[in-house]
């Protein structure tokens, strides 16, 4: 058996190398979007953009308040479970003393913020936001030392303002009116 050497790429024949670009261009060649394959962001909001971005954005909200609500009623059985009572009367507890609807209010809410703030600095969405392809922040935002601070500032501002009242501004004016004040908006991937 006799082993060769393989021959330099400048002595061989180029006419017998197949090229796939010759025969089909645009299969491998986008142009129309830019994509920043680290963070899997496409050159923000285009198609979804002012009343369409509001829309999604409160799709967003009501996953992530639905995700932060199983999670109560889960965190309520399992202490149920360790306080040996039934989950049902911890229900009523909460339903009928207003001391304890006050502190699971306020725990839920924390729980809110810990949840918004943590999943957006580390993942860069919520599991609402990410579910409806959208971001918070565009990626050279993310990587500066003053996103977690921003983001702590929206989400605390969103929910001083009652969850409700800067949402419903942000729909009537066709605009993130938080990301103008705190300088982080929400974009869309699509």
């Amino acid at each position: 058996m006799q082993i060769t050497q393989p021959q330099p790429i400048s002595e061989r024949n180029p006419q017998k190398i197949p090229r796939l670009e010759k025969a089909q261009p645009h299969l491998f060649k986008r142009t129309d979007y830019f994509i920043d394959g680290a963070t899997g962001f496409q050159s923000g909001s285009q198609s979804r953009s002012g009343l369409h971005l509001a829309l999604w954005s409160w799709m967003s909200a009501l996953i992530d308040g639905l995700i932060l609500i199983s999670i109560s009623c889960f965190s309520l059985i399992i202490f149920s479970f360790l306080m040996k009572t039934q989950a049902r009367d911890l229900f009523r507890a909460i339903s009928i003393e207003p001391n304890i609807a006050a502190m699971f209010l306020v725990s839920f809410l924390f729980s809110f913020w810990v949840y918004m703030v943590m999943m957006r600095v580390f993942m860069g969405a919520s599991l609402g936001e990410w579910s409806c392809q959208l971001r918070l922040g565009q990626p050279i935002q993310r990587i500066r030392a003053g996103y977690v601070l921003r983001v702590m500032a929206r989400t605390s501002l969103l929910l001083l303002t009652g969850v409700v009242v800067l949402p419903v501004i942000s729909l009537l004016f066709k605009r993130d009116i938080l990301g103008d004040i705190t300088g982080v908006r929400i974009y869309s991937l699509t």
